[in-house]
């Protein structure tokens, strides 16, 4: 499909001239897939719509708080269509944000998928209408079936009406609010046009190469974070089969089942899989253990561009061809995005001969700003500018983006816009960043996470916690330094990996933490961290927690990211021991 298509109506017209494909989404539903074709996803975006409209929802804010699946898309689009605005909801959302959320974006009808989601918006706000997407619904509810059905008697007695409402789109026009996981105070409702979407669906097709009758998606993160979202929208115009999952903690058996052959990931996923991968091929004797050792470390070390070396061959055939396997028996590419991904396990992935791409970008624009791709892929850098944005390194080392792309800005907030957004119209990204001479870019650290000491020196935490987090046992790690004379750190226990130790140990997980070995352990893995630091980043002192961090307690947002200013407010008195002796 050609660039055929500035907003959304124009992209439906092109969808509705290509040829039929019977199996277009794919959902989970209890135990088993509940296929969609494209003239069904079709036909259901079309109903929708024009229920919408005759529900005057035109100009208007719409929540969807549902799990990623073919309602969530057919529910984007419609809302786009009808004139609408979608505000999509983390379903794992806090109390408080969503409060903030639903107040801030005006909402008066959200979409859902259960009667305790219902309960908790209801709470927030009595007289917000919550509209199931369940085949079953609720009583006394209207259903997301109810609307299809009242879309279908509309189109049958208007037969002009859905043209005139795809008439009537603009590619100005706003399309979503996406709200920041607010990590530093309230988030920000971020306004995203239809041009700003779309300029990304046509960037994406020129480093992305899909062939709609053998390409096959599966997706897994949430639709409501910004990346996902604009994938799932790049795949439906390349015609892909798509896959949902219905679960995460399902990911691994629906892999085999699904064999897709591309998917997006994020770093945390690639780590676990990575440890699962370690732990299990490490079960066996003496040799096949030395060898897994060895494949690992080769996998880790060698540069990915160097020419493959007898050993190199020998390690794929005996262990590489088995790991692959944990992604299914096709999978062709792997694109990692929102967060960073460290250099070793990057090298890894692709040494192993998966086919692995680290993207950078922020839900401000829309979201990418650049990205390894098939052509041009070097470990260490988040890649090079996605085609059609601008960027440039400001004297202070910020990373600037500029380009079609990026926001219209902050949903009732001028004054942050202006802040965010330079009257050359350069959006500051707030991190701090270099560009090769090839123009790959390497984030460096995040402008608000530079650490100051009492004796002057910055260190950048968000390396500090990567590293810290590498080996697999910390899920989270929160570094302190700020006005501190050293960097400390809260390491947060990963609890699959303490229940394995405990069982090895022939111990409970309680006992593990407590017991001479998991000391030494760490101690010796503090060590190596800290060898490769400057003397002034160096971690002096550390505690670990085995609280399990959670979104309902506020300390992680939405997207999994740490509530750093919430996490350092309960912790204070085990912050505090870590500096007793420099009070």
């Amino acid at each position: 499909m050609k660039k055929e298509f500035s907003h959304f109506a124009d992209l439906y017209r092109c969808l509705a001239k290509t040829s039929p494909k019977e199996v277009f989404l794919a959902d989970r539903v209890t135990e088993a897939w509940h296929i969609h074709s494209k003239k069904e996803f079709l036909e259901s975006i079309r109903y929708l719509t024009l229920a919408f409209s005759e529900n005057n929802w035109s100009g208007k804010q719409l929540a969807i708080a549902l799990s990623p699946s073919a309602n969530w898309l057919m529910l984007d689009y419609a809302l786009m269509l009808s004139g609408a605005v979608c505000v999509p909801l983390f379903t794992n959302i806090s109390s408080k944000n969503l409060r903030y959320q639903l107040s801030d974006a005006d909402i008066q009808t959200v979409f859902a998928e259960s009667e305790t989601q219902a309960q908790l918006i209801q709470q927030t706000d009595p007289n917000i209408e919550v509209i199931f997407c369940r085949p079953q619904g609720v009583q006394g509810n209207r259903s997301m079936h109810d609307l299809l059905e009242q879309g279908e008697i509309i189109d049958h007695t208007q037969t002009r009406r859905f043209d005139d409402l795809l008439s009537r789109v603009r590619k100005e026009d706003v399309a979503t609010i996406v709200y920041t996981s607010g990590t530093s105070g309230n988030p920000k409702g971020v306004e995203l046009t239809h041009a700003n979407l779309i300029s990304q669906i046509h960037a994406t097709a020129e480093n992305y190469f899909f062939e709609k009758h053998s390409d096959v998606a599966f997706s897994f993160l949430p639709l409501a974070h910004i990346f996902e979202r604009m994938v799932m929208h790049f795949y439906v115009t390349r015609e892909l089969t798509i896959y949902f999952a219905d679960d995460v903690k399902n990911v691994a058996p629906l892999l085999k089942e699904v064999n897709p052959t591309v998917m997006t990931v994020v770093p945390r996923l690639l780590e676990k899989v990575y440890f699962k991968m370690k732990t299990k091929a490490l079960e066996g004797n003496f040799l096949k253990r030395a060898l897994v050792m060895l494949a690992f470390w080769r996998a880790t070390k060698k540069d990915p561009t160097t020419p493959l070396t007898l050993l190199d061959k020998l390690l794929d055939r005996l262990v590489y061809t088995k790991l692959r396997q944990a992604f299914g028996t096709n999978i062709r590419m792997l694109i990692s995005g929102g967060a960073a991904l460290s250099d070793p396990l990057y090298r890894f992935y692709l040494n192993i001969g998966v086919s692995l791409y680290q993207g950078y970008g922020l839900t401000e624009s829309s979201p990418v700003i650049a990205s390894n791709t098939p052509h041009h892929n070097k470990v260490g850098t988040c890649g090079q500018a996605f085609p059609g944005v601008e960027v440039k390194v400001s004297e202070k080392g910020e990373l600037l983006a500029k380009g079609p792309n990026i926001m219209r800005g902050y949903h009732r907030n001028p004054q942050v816009t202006a802040e965010a957004i330079d009257e050359a119209g350069f959006l500051h990204t707030g991190d701090l960043a270099e560009i090769d001479s090839e123009g790959f870019i390497r984030i460096t650290g995040r402008k608000k996470e530079l650490l100051k000491t009492s004796t002057g020196e910055y260190i950048s935490s968000v390396f500090i916690e990567q590293a810290l987090m590498s080996n697999g046992w910390f899920e989270y790690v929160l570094l302190i330094g700020e006005g501190k004379p050293y960097a400390a750190a809260l390491l947060f226990v990963e609890h699959e990996f303490l229940g394995c130790l405990a069982v090895k140990m022939h111990s409970t997980p309680l006992k593990v933490l407590q017991s001479k070995k998991f000391r030494e352990m760490t101690e010796k893995y503090m060590a190596q961290v800290n060898r490769k630091l400057n003397h002034w980043e160096k971690v002096r002192a550390y505690k670990v927690i085995s609280d399990e961090l959670t979104i309902e307690k506020g300390f992680l947002t939405p997207s999994m990211k740490l509530a750093k200013k919430v996490l350092m407010a309960h912790y204070s008195a085990e912050i505090d021991t870590l500096y007793k002796d420099h009070l």
